[in-house]
């Protein structure tokens, strides 16, 4: 599962990618991080970093609304926007629909 959208492995046939050894991602959410470990946060207006798997504990950060992905905290909210994580909206909610999804 890609420790930051949760989409199931089994859901695609594009490969994850394994980040610089720390965390497991779907090829979305890593090719919309690349080497960004930070972006601004639009509620404080400062430089905030992303959500390290490793270091931050997910529900902390996130929570369902349906298929979309909300920002708990800046830390959510900027690793959200960097990762373009809502982008998925309609096949997260076909996979949903499928009981495939991990809400």
């Amino acid at each position: 599962m890609c420790e930051y959208c949760h989409l199931p492995e089994a859901c695609t046939t594009l490969p994850f990618q394994i980040d610089h050894i720390i965390a497991y991602y779907c090829l979305h959410c890593n090719a919309y991080k690349g080497p960004n470990i930070a972006g601004m946060s639009q509620d404080t207006q400062e430089i905030t970093r992303l959500f390290h798997p490793c270091q931050h504990r997910w529900h902390e950060h996130f929570a369902w609304a349906g298929p979309q992905l909300v920002g708990l905290t800046p830390i959510g909210q900027v690793t959200i926007a960097v990762l373009a994580i809502n982008a998925c909206l309609t096949l997260r909610q076909a996979l949903i629909a499928a009981g495939l999804f991990p809400l």
